[in-house]
């Protein structure tokens, strides 16, 4: 967590400020405020929440992780595919095809949603239709319902937000922990700050 983080658990109506290694579950939401960062990792896949983001697990089980990207900004570095990865946004589904590195972001008031993919391969579903999404590509999907239209371009060069997505990637990769713990286990590349 970097910045003013709030945590929503699911069926509770109050925000809190999210705190480090909190289990999530289905329903739990976490907004980054403006200037803010949040990572979030589950089995063999670490979400990185951009400023101005709205996250939720819509569905969290062995077989399934569904997420809602309501606005804003998110990395997905999928070092393996444990369960089926998917995200939601107000106008696209993205299901993750193969291990990689992947970013989505998306407003909803102008109904756009920037599908990137940087290695790795995913599938884009909407109302009108699905359409693959290749490394070094980028989608750009357009409007609602049944007025869904989409591009597909290569992919752009890398912002902030992509280099500290990938300075925390290189963290969990190359970080002695790994040697030594199962990439498996959730959080075990916290262990590298302690020696």
């Amino acid at each position: 967590v970097e910045g003013s983080v709030s945590f929503q658990p699911g069926g509770v109506n109050d925000w809190v400020p999210a705190t480090i290694n909190r289990p999530l579950t289905a329903g739990d939401q976490i907004y980054a405020d403006p200037g803010a960062r949040a990572e979030i990792h589950v089995p063999g896949t670490a979400f990185r929440l951009g400023s101005q983001t709205a996250f939720e697990f819509m569905n969290l089980d062995d077989r399934n992780v569904q997420v809602r990207l309501s606005e804003g900004t998110l990395n997905i570095h999928a070092l393996r595919l444990d369960a089926n990865v998917e995200i939601d946004t107000p106008n696209l589904a993205f299901q993750i095809v193969r291990p990689g590195v992947y970013r989505i972001d998306t407003n909803p008031n102008t109904n756009e949603t920037y599908v990137t993919v940087r290695n790795g391969e995913g599938q884009v579903t909407s109302n009108t239709g699905a359409f693959p999404v290749h490394m070094r590509e980028q989608a750009i999907v357009t409007g609602q319902d049944q007025q869904v239209q989409y591009n597909v371009y290569q992919a752009p060069g890398f912002d902030e937000f992509d280099t500290w997505a990938t300075s925390r990637d290189r963290r969990e990769v190359r970080g002695p922990s790994a040697r030594y713990v199962s990439q498996s286990m959730v959080g075990y590349e916290d262990l590298d700050e302690y020696g």
